[in-house]
C-alpha cells in the first residue's frame, strides 16, 4: 500500500510515515515527562499537528544538511551504529532480527543512521554560540517555576490481583478464599510475595513485574487501593481489599514525602533545562528560517 503523501516540501513529499514516527516521538516524550494518558488523548490533535510541523523541519534540515555537504566518516557511523548493538547486548544477530521486524534491512538502518548523525552535526553547528545559563538565568526561572519542581507524595508498592470469573457470590468467595491462601503463605514465609505474583496475579504486572507497580502518587490508582496503599506501614501486607477490578493485597517497599526543593538541590537540572530550552530556540528559529525561504504546501 502506498504512504500517503501530507505534505510536500520543495516539491519532495513528506508521508504519513515520517508523520507518524514524529507523533510517537512525541508521545513518548510526554509520557516521560509524566503526562496523563488522559491528558494525552485530549491533546492528540494538537500532538499530530505539532507532528506534522517537525516531520517538515526535519525534512528542511535534511536538505540544509545536504547542500552544506556535512561530512559523516564510517568511524563515526560505526560507532552509532555499536551503539544500538549494545542495547541487544552486543547480540548482532539479534539485533538485525529487531531491524528486520521494523521492516527494514541493515543497509537502510545504516542510512538513517547517517541521515540522524548528519542532522545532529548540523544541530551542533547551529547552536554552537548557544550559551550556557547564567546564574542570574537559573535563579529567575526557579523562582518563576517553583510549584513545577515540587514532588507529591508517593509509594512504591507491589499487589497481587484475582478477579472472581463472575460477579456471583460464590464465584466472588472463591476468589477471595484463594487470595487469603496466597496471602498466608506470604505471611508465614512459605513463600515470597513476588513469587506468589507470578504465579497467581490476575495482573500483568504480576507475570512481568512480580507485582511491582512502581512509584506513584496519590489520584492515580482508584481511591480504595490508593488509600490502603498510603496508609500500610512500609514492608507492611495488606489485608485483603475490594475493588471494581477485584481482591487484591499491596505490600508497599517503598514511600517519598512531596517536597519543594531549594534551587541547590536542583541547579543542576535547571540549568540542564534552560541549555536544552536554548538550543531548541536556535534550532527552531534556524528552522524558520529555512521555511520562510521554502515552498512547502499541505495536501
Amino acid at each position: 500500500m502506498e504512504d500517503k503523501i501530507i505534505a510536500t516540501v520543495n516539491g519532495e513529499p513528506i508521508t504519513q510515515q515520517a508523520v507518524d514516527f514524529e507523533l510517537q516521538r512525541l508521545i513518548h516524550l510526554y509520557q516521560q515527562q509524566g503526562m496523563p494518558e488522559q491528558q494525552l488523548r485530549l491533546q492528540l490533535d494538537a500532538i499530530r499537528a505539532r507532528a506534522l510541523e517537525q516531520a517538515i523541519g526535519t525534512k528542511l534540515l535534511i536538505d540544509e544538511a545536504k547542500r552544506l555537504d556535512i561530512p559523516v566518516s564510517g568511524e563515526e557511523l560505526d560507532a552509532q551504529f555499536d551503539r544500538y548493538v549494545m542495547q541487544f547486548g552486543g547480540d548482532r544477530e539479534k539485533f538485525a532480527k529487531a531491524v528486520e521486524a521494523q521492516g527494514m534491512t541493515l543497509d537502510s538502518f545504516k542510512q538513517e543512521l547517517k541521515q540522524g548523525v548528519t542532522i545532529n552535526k548540523l544541530i551542533d553547528q547551529i547552536c554552537s554560540a548557544v550559551q550556557a545559563p547564567t546564574e542570574d538565568e537559573i535563579k529567575a526561572h526557579y523562582e518563576a517555576h517553583q510549584a513545577e519542581y515540587a514532588t507529591e507524595d508517593r509509594v512504591l508498592a507491589q499487589h497481587i490481583l484475582i478477579k472472581p470469573n463472575s460477579d456471583s457470590a460464590d464465584d466472588k468467595a472463591a476468589a477471595k478464599s484463594k487470595l487469603e491462601a496466597i496471602r498466608a503463605r506470604i505471611v508465614s514465609g512459605e513463600s515470597t510475595f513476588e513469587m506468589e505474583a507470578k504465579a497467581h496475579s490476575d495482573c500483568p504486572s504480576g507475570k512481568s513485574n512480580g507485582g511491582s507497580l512502581g512509584w506513584f502518587g496519590k489520584g492515580m490508582m482508584v481511591k480504595p487501593f490508593e488509600d490502603v496503599a498510603f496508609a500500610i506501614a512500609e514492608n507492611e501486607i495488606s489485608e485483603i481489599l475490594e475493588t471494581q477490578f477485584g481482591y487484591h493485597i499491596i505490600v508497599k517497599t517503598g514511600e517519598e514525602k512531596g517536597h519543594t526543593p531549594e534551587l541547590e538541590e536542583i541547579r543542576d537540572k535547571v540549568a540542564e533545562f534552560l541549555f536544552h530550552a536554548k538550543r531548541g530556540q536556535a534550532v527552531a528559529d534556524h528552522v524558520a528560517e529555512l521555511r520562510s525561504k521554502a515552498d512547502v504546501k499541505l495536501a
